[in-house]
């Protein structure tokens, strides 16, 4: 089951990373992704180790963010992947069947090569987001319509979203919202988290 809100966690915001996962679940975020592209492999298993340690009481698993092996040895919830970070089809051989796999779309091109094995997909940028500065063009909401259209997996949307995005995306059968900044960079976390969960209940 897909829950409505996954928190990626920011590793240039002001609190650390720690703090915004737990805020993000208490505020009721499903999932939180583990994502830093310098951390070095060992300091990156080792926050995800102490990021679960702190979601296990809380109900809330973690995913990781590309690092294959660092989500094996961990044991985390969850991969998810990019389009460069390798086949899907053999991670997912790697992870076994046991743990989710996601993967990043960018364009409904994309759709064709998705292959068996992976559980749900991350659909956007459908907005212009400061959080990852080389993504790709940003699709809207006519554009994720397109690309949920086209598959049958689960899509969370991600790049950009706030809880005004909420009943469009919803309307066009999302399965939930990925957020970094809406909630990282927000002056209340918590708050912010609930406020994305009931924009999407009540959409």
């Amino acid at each position: 089951m897909i829950p409505p809100l996954c928190f990626i966690t920011d590793p240039g915001a002001a609190r650390p990373v720690i703090e915004q996962a737990l805020a993000a679940a208490q505020g009721g975020a499903g999932w939180v992704q583990l994502r830093d592209k310098t951390l070095k492999d060992g300091d990156f298993a080792a926050l995800a180790r102490a990021l679960i340690a702190a979601l296990t009481p809380l109900g809330v698993p973690l995913i990781v963010n590309d690092r294959v092996d660092v989500a094996v040895a961990c044991g985390a919830a969850g991969l998810h992947i990019g389009q460069g970070d390798g086949d899907p089809a053999t991670i997912r051989r790697r992870i076994g069947p046991g743990m989710i796999l996601g993967l990043s779309v960018e364009e409904e091109a994309q759709i064709a090569a998705v292959p068996g094995g992976v559980d749900y997909l991350g659909v956007g940028p459908v907005h212009a987001t400061g959080s990852k500065p080389d993504h790709a063009a940003p699709i809207g909401h006519a554009g994720f319509a397109a690309i949920r259209g086209a598959t049958a997996l689960p899509c969370l949307a991600i790049g950009g979203i706030t809880s005004d995005d909420a009943a469009a995306l919803k309307a066009a059968g999302g399965a939930g919202l990925a957020v970094i900044s809406a909630i990282s960079r927000a002056d209340d976390m918590v708050g912010a988290a609930r406020a994305l969960c009931t924009a999407w209940r009540t959409a």
